[in-house]
């Protein structure tokens, strides 16, 4: 449970820059201010920026779907192959900017990596039918995931 509430985490705290780009803010835009510029000048990077917070909203839907009655109203198996969709996307995305990138680019590579292993963990966790959080397991509480609601 715990890897869900950080994949959340990690999901707002990845949406952010897309938000203030889209508004017009080039803080931590890779290649600084002239790339950002370049990048503005153009009405489909806003949209694609936008895009990006649409579907960080729904990443953390998802997840917070699998570990609360949330989602009792969506098939588990549709939220495990978003889940699994997500940590294949974001983790092809930090190996290609691995490759593309290297040691120079020390921030976004790494960030989609971080994003495709906790979406990789919470799906492998709800998949495989963990029911106990190891915090709540010492005091003898049970947690269900989704899926185990009457």
């Amino acid at each position: 449970m715990r890897s869900s509430y950080v994949a959340c985490a990690w999901t707002l705290l990845f949406a952010a820059p897309h938000v203030w780009w889209a508004l017009g803010v080039s803080a931590g835009f890779p290649g600084g201010d002239t790339a950002y510029r370049a990048a503005m000048s153009s009405a489909w990077f806003i949209r694609y920026n936008l895009f990006v917070v649409f579907l960080c909203a729904v990443g953390v839907l998802v997840v917070l779907a699998l570990v609360t009655p949330l989602g009792r109203a969506v098939p588990r198996r549709v939220l495990l192959t978003l889940a699994w969709l997500g940590a294949a996307l974001l983790t092809a995305r930090g190996v290609a900017g691995l490759v593309a990138d290297g040691s120079s680019d020390l921030v976004w590579w790494p960030a989609f990596m971080l994003g495709g292993v906790l979406y990789g963990m919470v799906a492998w966790r709800h998949q495989h039918g963990s029911r106990v959080d190891v915090d709540f397991a010492r005091h003898g509480a049970t947690i269900p995931c989704h899926g185990d609601f009457p």
